[in-house]
């Protein structure tokens, strides 16, 4: 971000509109010993360029304590990291302001504003100070930077890996980027977190790529990531992980693991498929004693090797090539060392492209002699392949046919065939005891193929695409993955689920790889930019967050374009989802598919805000058929464009939402116009919206009336709606917009913003169309507006917030006004290059609680696979950024925390951030998992008899038999010989310090009750 120069008198165009008396007084000049100006710490101010007395003010905490402010030196560290400056004084992509020499003179020219800085001559006594300050304010100091800080991500999306389910079914384990978590079945929350610190975070390449569940220890799982680490990991514990072992190679795709022979010893031996210098092998890993020994190649050729299985202690491996099916064997039991394993590889041709296969293999049993002497004891291996055009083929025991094939060469393999899936098959699985086989796909629908019957069971109506199936060892489990970033345990007797881990089911960015596009298909949506995602806080309950969200990612990306018809409920105490419940119309489970094989569009909420109570939201949502559904009719698409705005009640039980109103086309010009922005009052039940007519419309609670008489509900309450209370139309005095210009060039879309003031008595709205962008202050009583200011709009308008008596102005640039004195503050570029269609995105959130803003900021290109993001807190006072952290995915999202300091972010990986001052106690803390809270450790140490016996109450220690307790004389501290009385306030400020989900760790909370307990209580009193 490049600061823009600002001068003490701006050229900013300003028009007033003398309506009422109001609007005729003068605005009061800002005094000039004001506090931004104050010298600090008794030290002489300096004079600036502008002959003004211009200190750095100490940035002030949220409990009032001043810090100043210490110039930091070329070895200074920002983040604890060293800050990357150049010579312009960027940090990071944020360029802080540098100081003011004599002859400073800068300029914006643009179509509506030039700022010129003009000369001023400094006082020799100052001139020294003044260059000492321009050495330092380059970049923010230390001290300021320390109070903020970011947490580590939360969150985060479920790998298409197969979860694992432990051998008692009492824990799951699911793969995410960069860690595994361990969730208990039983409840469904987080048991333990084990990062792998080894793979970076910042980078997409790396990432976990298989999991496996120890053969020879069942607290022990094999993890194997896309650049070659392999860990070996006590899940119980968290041990291992620190030490991986490497392979040597380019990529790793697949990994499995048996119990193998080797020597006098069983031993885990690791198959694993990797990419080494153009060639692709199978290879096997020789572990002992937590050290890679050796590894041996079993098997090589040009092209990929995907879905790696091994069945009875590596009897036989199987793997898939695109069309070809690999399989090998081998004869040897067990072996003296790696170098004497040995497969027999066969390659079978498929006549559709393999996407996933399971295997099984079961004891021989003999009907006759002939088959005992042709087949011996060699085991049953039986095949499913899932194929990308739907179909499902099963090889029944498949080893004897392939040596039959060999010798005999009139013999074919001819595979029994399945076919429902209209589209890919996902996953496919067999069941414990071969009757069945299970399959998934993007139909939302799991199916169960009964073999014997040829009979098929639905388990249909699932949140989204089924992507990998797991069944139990006991087989009375099955745990299917879904593509909402979602887990379910299925009872295999009832079809119930027993447990559902759901995590944030945000759209994420780049577009995951289905392969349902591994086949070219009809209607395939590709997305060219970011989009914001929708998310709020309620004020009635800031442990929860609410986005917007779909019905999983491929369903979303389906039609002409992204839609996110639903609202989802996250608990930040236990980063789990709560609820999810449909905002729009939606097609999950109807035909959704048009006649020409097209998906069907379904609409995308825009904004939501909630009331200042949390008692009602308001949403607008918004859908357009695709150009080619009207190609054929007259009129463009945006001609049948459908805009709702609607009002819910919130209840306050279970947060659920109840439709109250819905208005058709709020702001309506002969066809419905989109809404650009909604706000909420901060005191009052009212809404304002501003669209693209260039009206501003004011939405307030009414009773509901029926000819004169109040209507009531069923229960006896009194029933409400939703109306427009005011007009204020902004576009009065200009030409009339051309439609069919919008609608054939969406480039040339207009923009907008409305905010309330922090008491509800303004509205500050921006609007930017054709002819240009203007701001417009508005009294919210009266409805008329007051002032309109020209050339604080850069662009497209991104957002426009009001803090205290600052007006910030997100675009192109971010602009801070001063309302009271007509002044602009300060200015930041955002936008580096200046090409008009480039990738960024930007959002901005106010906190008034510590009186600051947050910005962030993601660039890139259409076709890059990384866009990193940054964000930034300001305060608007001063153009230097108080915190610039840099995220390595693009954000999303930038919300407030409500009841707490700080902001929490939501990034296109669907992980959230939260960023909050240092020294705020009452900061948002998210959900720990439950071994980070200690609450099953027990001291191991010896115990003391005094401190069990000091928790008995007086009821316990009348009830049993008296004991002889050896008591010391109270005669030397009278004070003591008494139980310590601890006040009521004591605990309530104990208690209270900050919400239930931001509080301390159960052990710290214990320990602050004890020694208030075990304190003075002359001391407590006082």
């Amino acid at each position: 971000m490049e600061p823009v120069s600002v001068s003490e008198k701006p050229g900013v165009n300003k028009r007033k509109r003398d309506d009422d008396e109001h609007s005729k007084k003068k605005r009061k000049t800002r005094k000039p010993a004001s506090s931004r100006n104050a010298p600090a710490n008794g030290q002489p101010p300096c004079e600036t360029a502008n002959n003004q007395v211009n200190e750095k003010p100490p940035s002030e905490t949220a409990n009032g304590q001043v810090n100043e402010q210490a110039h930091e030196t070329t070895d200074g560290q920002v983040n604890g990291q060293p800050p990357q400056e150049t010579i312009n004084g960027q940090i990071n992509g944020l360029r802080a302001p540098s100081g003011l020499s004599e002859n400073t003179q800068s300029r914006i020219d643009n179509s509506n504003t030039q700022v010129v800085k003009k000369k001023k001559k400094l006082k020799p006594k100052a001139k020294k100070k003044e260059k000492h300050e321009q050495l330092h304010e380059d970049q923010p100091s230390e001290d300021r930077l320390l109070t903020w800080k970011v947490s580590k991500p939360m969150g985060g999306r479920m790998l298409n890996i197969d979860p694992i389910l432990t051998e008692d079914e009492m824990h799951l384990i699911l793969a995410y980027n960069t860690s595994i978590q361990i969730y208990s079945a039983t409840d469904s929350l987080l048991v333990r977190k084990i990062l792998l610190s080894q793979l970076d975070i910042d980078s997409v390449k790396h990432q976990i790529i298989s999991i496996c569940l120890s053969p020879t220890s069942p607290n022990l799982v094999w993890v194997a990531s896309s650049v070659g680490h392999l860990w070996l990991i006590d899940w119980t514990n968290g041990a291992g992980s620190e030490t991986p072992f490497m392979l040597g190679c380019a990529l790793l795709l697949n990994m499995s693991v048996e119990r193998i022979q080797i020597g006098p010893e069983f031993r885990d031996v690791p198959f694993v498929s990797i990419e080494r210098k153009g060639e692709w092998h199978i290879v096997a890993c020789d572990v002992q004693k937590s050290q890679l020994k050796t590894y041996r190649a079993l098997f090589s050729q040009i092209k990929p090797i995907l879905n790696l299985r091994s069945i009875r202690n590596g009897y036989a491996l199987i793997a898939s090539s695109e069309h070809n099916i690999l399989l090998g064997t081998s004869s040897a039991r067990a072996v003296k060392s790696l170098e004497d394993l040995e497969y027999e590889f066969f390659t079978l041709d498929c006549s559709d492209e393999i996407l996933c296969l399971d295997v099984r293999a079961t004891d021989r049993v003999h009907l006759s002699r002939k088959s005992q002497a042709e087949n011996g004891d060699e085991p049953v291996v039986e095949v499913a392949l899932g194929c990308a055009r739907g179909a499902i083929f099963l090889y029944n025991d498949l080893i004897p046919k392939l040596r039959q094939t060999r010798s005999l060469k009139r013999h074919s393999l001819q595979p029994r065939k399945l076919h429902w899936h209209r589209k890919a098959v996902h996953a496919v699985k067999w069941s414990r005891d071969g009757h069945y086989v299970l399959s998934g796909g993007s139909e939302s629908t799991l199916v169960l193929w009964q073999l014997d019957t040829q009979k098929k069971d639905f388990l249909p109506h699932l949140s989204a695409t089924i992507e990998n199936i797991v069944v139990s060892q006991r087989g009375s489990a099955y745990v299917l993955h879904l593509d909402d970033n979602s887990a379910i345990v299925l009872s295999t007797a009832e079809m119930k689920p027993t447990t559902y881990v759901s995590g944030i089911q945000t759209l994420t960015f780049p577009q995951p790889f289905s392969k349902d596009d591994v086949v070219r298909r009809v209607g395939q949506y590709i997305p060219t930019r970011l989009l914001t995602t929708p998310a709020t806080v309620n004020p009635a309950d800031p442990s929860r967050i609410h986005f917007c969200v779909a019905n999983g990612q491929q369903i979303s990306y389906s039609g002409s374009g992204p839609s996110i018809p639903m609202i989802q409920t996250l608990d930040l105490t236990t980063m789990q989802s709560i609820s999810k419940q449909a905002l729009t119309r939606t097609n999950p489970t109807d035909v959704n598919i048009t006649a020409k094989g097209y998906a069907i569009t379904e609409p995308r909420i825009t904004g939501m805000a909630y009331s200042s109570d949390g008692k009602w939201l308001a949403t607008t949502d918004e859908w357009q058929p695709p150009l080619r559904d009207v190609y054929s009719l007259d009129g463009s698409s945006a001609e049948r464009r459908e805009v709702y705005l609607k009002f819910w009640a919130v209840s306050p039980e279970d947060q659920s939402l109840e439709l109250v109103s819905r208005i058709n086309a709020p702001h309506y010009t002969g066809r419905s116009e989109p809404v650009y922005g909604i706000a909420a009052d901060p005191n009052f039940h009212r809404f304002a919206t501003i669209g693209e007519d260039g009206v501003v419309r004011l939405w307030e609670l009414t009773v509901r009336q029926r000819n004169g008489v109040l209507v009531k509900g069923k229960l006896g309450r009194q029933l409400h709606s939703w109306a427009c209370s005011k007009t204020v139309y902004l576009q009065e005095n200009e030409e009339p917009i051309d439609m069919g210009a919008i609608a054939t060039k969406p480039f040339q879309r207009g923009s907008g913003a409305v905010s309330f003031s922090e008491d509800g008595s303004a509205l500050v709205c921006a609007i930017g169309t054709l002819h240009g962008s203007i701001i417009h202050v508005i009294d919210t009583e009266s409805g008329k507006i007051r002032s309109s200011i020209d050339g604080l709009v850069h662009g497209e308008i991104r957002d426009v917030r009001v803090l205290s008596s600052c007006l910030l102005v997100l675009s192109d640039r971010l602009m801070v006004y001063d309302l009271v004195s007509d002044e602009l503050l300060y200015g930041v570029q955002l936008r580096v290059n200046q090409k008009p269609f480039g990738l960024i995105l930007t959002h901005m959130a106010v906190d008034p609680r510590t009186s600051t803003f947050a910005v962030a900021v993601s660039r890139g290109n259409l076709d890059s696979k990384t866009t990193p993001s940054e964000l930034a807190v300001f305060a608007p006072d001063s153009p230097e950024p108080m915190l610039v952290h840099r995220f390595p995915r693009p954000i999303t999202s930038v919300i407030a925390s409500i009841g707490s300091s700080g902001y929490i972010v939501l990034d296109s990986a669907a992980q959230l951030w939260s960023v909050s001052e240092g020294m705020d106690t009452k900061s948002l803390a998210f959900a720990q998992p439950l071994t980070d809270l200690n609450l099953d450790q027990v001291n191991t140490g010896e115990p003391r008899e005094t401190e069990s016996l000091a928790l008995l109450t007086r009821e316990d220690e009348a009830s049993g038999d008296e004991m002889d307790i050896d008591i010391p004389d109270a005669a030397g501290d009278e004070d003591n010989a008494y139980p310590a009385v601890v006040p009521p306030q004591r605990l309530s400020e104990l208690f209270n310090a900050a919400p239930a989900f931001a509080m301390p760790p159960i052990e710290d909370m214990f320990y602050q009750v004890t020694k208030l307990l075990s304190s003075n209580s002359a001391a407590l009193a006082s």
